[in-house]
């Protein structure tokens, strides 16, 4: 006996209903696939980069007006997404003077970084410390060398995960067996990386220069979740120059720009930003700072607005993604924001026994 009309109907519905729905989710596997593909090995990365510096080069450590300097960065990427990436980094870093020997310091610093993402809260961390070698060469260069050595850590969930092999033909069921083994699913490898940094400046003046190259997982860890295999993370390759010219008595004009290469992955970012002094006085400093950059990689990636406000030794910086990516009709152009929070730390010495930084 066949089914009456009514029936009939909602079963084509239903079926359109099914089929949207599958395409649907082939079309978001497919891309998170080509995206998983695309971003292999890749570290974090932050649209204020020149907020992270210990992630620029650890010969960054300590090149900072001040003789502490604390940072941190809050970042939501496609917050539209199922799934969105989130990262928290952290720095500290301070200078240790040679009293006798004005013309050179070591600078130590310890950061740390967590990001999480998908379904499986795929975790991955890394805790480092820092070191460098800064000499002034004469008042208006100076030439740093930098270590880092850490450790990084990666895990994931496997129980939210689910497989093809768990579909029985009808439906979804979470009691078949995934045929999916690994050996750990958490896993600590030792991480270490090197790199040189120069610093050009104008005294008297708040005109500036920072150029340098540094090498992050040198020694290529394994990070494999399976025993008797081997997945070597990478070496990153981390460049970067960021000037900045003072233009006018209470204006300045900052550029930045990086290259990132981890194996055949290569990201870039360059932006400029205007920077208004509405205040010089000492110790009520107040600045603002606008700005836009553009990154991109394999897949397009994102237009970022900027801004900045300064007050005396504090800094925050917001920046948002405009994603303009192939992924772009999935987070309606809406990358996500990215926070960051700076302070620095003056220590008065006497006049007799030491000279303020010389670093602007």
């Amino acid at each position: 006996m066949p089914p009456p009309p009514a029936l009939r109907v909602f079963a084509k519905k239903n079926e359109r209903i099914l089929k949207t729905t599958l395409h649907l989710r082939f079309l978001f596997l497919s891309f998170c696939l080509i995206a998983a593909v695309a971003v292999q090995g890749q570290d974090i990365h932050f649209s204020q980069f020149y907020h992270s510096p210990l992630t620029l080069n650890p010969a960054l450590t300590g090149v900072s007006k001040g003789d502490v300097r604390l940072a941190t960065i809050y970042r939501s990427q496609w917050e539209v997404a199922r799934s969105p990436y989130k990262t928290i980094y952290a720095a500290a870093e301070k200078k240790f003077y040679n009293i006798a020997h004005e013309t050179w310091w070591f600078s130590g610093g310890l950061q740390l970084f967590y990001d999480r993402t998908g379904d499986a809260n795929a975790d991955n961390a890394n805790v480092a410390l820092t070191g460098s070698y800064t000499r002034m060469l004469d008042k208006e260069n100076f030439l740093s060398i930098g270590l880092a050595a850490g450790f990084g850590q990666r895990q994931f969930k496997f129980g939210p995960l689910s497989f093809d092999s768990q579909w029985n033909g009808d439906i979804f069921d979470p009691n078949r067996p995934t045929f999916e083994n690994f050996d750990d699913t958490n896993i600590t490898y030792p991480d270490f990386g090197i790199g040189i940094n120069w610093r050009g400046q104008k005294t008297k003046t708040r005109s500036k220069l920072d150029v340098g190259v540094g090498a992050f997982h040198f020694n290529r860890p394994n990070q494999s979740f399976q025993s008797n295999d081997k997945s070597q993370l990478p070496t990153r390759w981390s460049l970067y120059m960021m000037p900045t010219v003072q233009v006018a008595a209470k204006f300045d004009i900052a550029g930045y720009g990086t290259v990132q290469i981890q194996d055949s992955y290569l990201e870039a970012i360059g932006g400029a930003a205007g920077k208004l002094h509405l205040n010089t006085n000492k110790a009520k400093e107040v600045a603002l700072q606008l700005g836009f950059e553009y990154r991109f990689n394999a897949i397009g990636d994102a237009f970022i607005p900027a801004a900045e406000i300064h007050y005396h030794d504090w800094m925050v910086g917001l920046s948002w993604d405009v994603n303009i990516s192939g992924f772009s009709a999935a987070t309606n152009r809406n990358g996500g924001p990215e926070i960051a929070i700076r302070y620095i730390f003056h220590k008065v010495y006497p006049l007799k026994t030491f000279k303020a930084c010389p670093l602007i």
